[in-house]
């Protein structure tokens, strides 16, 4: 009863809300900068989300106010035809390297890319935490490696994208590679038009299993494969993306669609109102019946900046449980800030 009334809450707000476009931006518009080659030596930059979050677990509300990301970023150009960027988290009292990693353009439109960074799949894993819908991300974003060591190929010609990178398959901040084998990753991508982008992507590769003394024992092969699809006329955010793959003997799939509004308000301390509503589901194996674990959104976004500057992100999650329901639905406000 607690979930169904808060949830309908949220969802009347959503009905009620009105909001400004958000600022989705992509891989391709991330390589058209790269190729701009602007003298700018260095370039600091980053994001704050902290957040109170709240559980409901039967009769008890467990809740804390945490930071759930801290960014700090630097990037520039040396030269007509390189550019770099390093990128530093800050999950609790350590630093942690996300990104280190330098682009050389030696001709249009080819991009060569040599560090840690992104590997190339997955619509929403390849956005900034600080552009999506949701303070949290879907169960796609995790679904595979997210940032490895390696080089990258990457290029658009017209509506047409493409990238192809070599990578050492491990987890970041890896410095050895536990077996010979590499990842291979490659994705493609097509805007028909100018508000429609399209794109699948395929990563493959092994993995090693560690002993007790954490030595690799053997290798199992792993992959992954996506297919994804947005839509962004006038001020609508539409999209969705399915993902699967197998490990070893394993296959697996996940899935999302998620939908959002901007509309403008004419206020001087409210630049606008973003309602939301996202559906996912992850199933970790496609031959077992009954595991499978979905998640309803729903919330909206007040910015009170352009370009997601400064927002607050308020939304409920629904988390169902196949087989056996728990009590864990989550309501959550995050305010972020960026500079």
């Amino acid at each position: 009863m607690v979930k169904t009334g808060c949830f309908a809450v949220v969802m009347g707000l959503l009905v009620t809300a009105t909001t400004v476009m958000a600022d989705a931006k992509s891989g391709e518009k991330q390589l058209k900068e790269a190729h701009q080659c602007k003298h700018q030596a260095l370039k600091l930059g980053g994001y704050v989300q902290a957040r109170w979050e709240g559980t409901l677990a039967g009769d008890e509300f467990p809740n804390a106010f945490r930071i759930r990301r801290a960014y700090l970023g630097a990037s520039g150009n040396v030269g007509k035809c390189f550019s770099y960027k390093v990128l530093l988290t800050i999950p609790g009292p350590s630093v942690e390297l996300y990104d280190a990693y330098v682009d050389v353009k030696p001709f249009k439109p080819l991009i060569i890319r040599v560090g840690q960074f992104q590997t190339p799949i997955g619509m929403e894993k390849l956005r900034s935490s600080s552009v999506i819908l949701f303070p949290e991300r879907t169960f796609a974003s995790g679904f595979t490696t997210d940032r490895d060591l390696g080089v990258m190929l990457a290029g658009q010609v017209k509506f047409f994208g493409g990238q192809l990178g070599i990578f050492n398959g491990e987890v970041r901040n890896v410095k050895v590679d536990l077996n010979e084998a590499k990842d291979i990753a490659t994705r493609l991508t097509v805007k028909p038009i100018d508000y429609m982008h399209i794109g699948g992507a395929y990563q493959m590769g092994k993995r090693s299993t560690l002993d007790t003394l954490g030595e690799p024992t053997n290798d199992w092969k792993f992959n992954r494969w996506g297919a994804e699809f947005a839509l962004n006329p006038w001020d609508l955010w539409f999209a969705t993306e399915i993902m699967g793959g197998k490990d070893e003997e394993v296959s697996l799939m996940t899935y999302y669609a998620e939908a959002g509004w901007m509309f403008k308000v004419d206020l001087k301390w409210l630049h606008g109102l973003q309602p939301a509503v996202r559906y996912e589901a992850i199933d970790p194996n496609t031959e077992t019946a009954g595991d499978t674990r979905s998640i309803i959104t729903a919330g909206i976004n007040l910015h009170f900046l352009p370009k997601h500057q400064a927002k607050l992100a308020l939304c409920y999650r629904m988390i169902t449980e196949e087989r056996t329901e728990v009590d864990n639905d989550q309501i959550i406000a995050q305010l972020q800030l960026k500079f």
